[in-house]
């Protein structure tokens, strides 16, 4: 009777876990194709340090996590600086090195929001502003001692800003970001050892 109401106990476990992953009713096809995934388990809340109470806390909430994890935005930056610079001094035509160059660019801020699981938009986001900032400085100390005409180091560096805004690399970069730490959380959800640790608790 007992091993009998364990095994009710973890099938009524069971059904809420799998329930708290799936999309709720009237959730639409967004809400289908990315259910709301849970947080990750044995984790503790990113904002427990936070102080700040008033009202810019989600402003104020982001710059600390960035503040207190600055590794997670900042490294993934340099490869995708490193593969926007490539792409734009590439010529159009080698299609093998452009498609090398994207590739690159979205691993590298999918891993910024999976390593910034707690806000990973906000982390792709910066990872990409980073990443634009590095290219520009980069393209403008180049291209300035060169002598080009009417081409100067502060123009190139404020024309690769604008380009990339323009492309919506910015936006792009939150979303491929959010990607990352929700397939992290994704994955921790079916994960059977996670499973089995939150029985155990």
């Amino acid at each position: 009777m007992l091993e009998r109401g364990e095994e009710l106990a973890a099938e009524e476990e069971g059904e809420e876990e799998s329930g708290a992953t799936r999309a709720p009713a009237g959730a639409g096809v967004l809400g289908r194709l990315f259910p709301p995934a849970p947080p990750l388990p044995n984790k503790p809340d990113p904002l427990a340090g936070l102080q700040y109470n008033g009202p810019f806390r989600s402003v104020v909430g982001a710059a600390y996590l960035l503040g207190n994890h600055p590794r997670a935005w900042l490294l993934p930056a340099i490869p995708w600086a490193a593969a926007q610079t490539l792409a734009y001094l590439s010529p159009p035509s080698n299609s093998p090195v452009q498609i090398i160059t994207v590739l690159v660019s979205v691993v590298a801020v999918i891993a910024a929001g999976w390593i910034g699981w707690e806000r990973p938009w906000l982390f792709g986001l910066a990872s990409v502003v980073a990443g634009t900032m590095i290219e520009a400085i980069f393209l403008a100390f180049l291209f300035d001692p060169l002598g080009v005409e009417e081409t100067s180091g502060p123009r190139v560096f404020f024309g690769i800003v604008a380009f990339q805004i323009l492309q919506l690399q910015w936006i792009l970069g939150a979303f491929i970001g959010w990607y990352g730490g929700y397939l992290r959380r994704r994955l921790a959800a079916t994960n059977p050892q996670a499973k089995t640790n939150r029985r155990r608790r």
